[in-house]
């Protein structure tokens, strides 16, 4: 792995837990054992590092077509679940909430991957169904530890298939179940 790639993925881990404004060059640069010059020698700035992470995450998200509603929307839904692990979910929770303002045009660009994707599968209703699934995985992801804590309180077992569930309400919602 080059520095680059390490100075990435570390942003990624310290990005995910601090947000971008608590997060300083300096506390990447010390997780990655080199000095913040360093840092300046594969990005210009902060907000530079920022958004390359961004894409270098997003531009590894493929989504597999087979032109069919179903089958595409569970691929879709798969391929997602997949991708947002515990630091993207919490990375992307932050910067939804903080309204992308961190992101340039290019990111946001290499970002909407996801709507596009999802408009080929679903049309025009795409919007409501991306915040659909988007948040759904993004907090089932970022709640696991309340989660489990409550259905035990509850006294079940914490069995949820989010996908299967977004799927349901999501075809639900397209064929006028709702």
């Amino acid at each position: 792995m080059s520095k680059k790639e390490e100075i990435l993925d570390i942003a990624l881990k310290e990005f995910a837990k601090n947000g971008y404004e608590n997060t300083s060059l300096e506390d990447i640069a010390k997780k990655c054992n080199i000095t913040k010059p360093a840092i300046y020698y594969h990005f210009k700035n902060k907000k530079h590092l920022y958004n390359e992470m961004f894409k270098r995450i997003f531009n590894k998200l493929e989504f597999k077509v087979a032109n069919n509603l179903e089958i595409d929307l569970k691929n879709y839904i798969d391929t997602l679940y997949e991708f947002l692990d515990e630091d993207i979910s919490k990375l992307l929770a932050k910067e939804l909430s903080n309204e992308m303002k961190n992101l340039d045009e290019e990111t946001i660009k290499v970002i909407s991957i996801m709507p596009k994707m999802l408009k080929k599968i679903v049309g025009d209703k795409f919007f409501i169904i991306q915040n659909t699934i988007l948040s759904s995985l993004i907090n089932y992801q970022n709640t696991k530890n309340p989660r489990d804590l409550i259905f035990k309180i509850v006294g079940e077992e914490a069995k949820i298939d989010i996908k299967e569930e977004i799927y349901n309400m999501v075809i639900s919602y397209l064929k006028g179940n709702v």
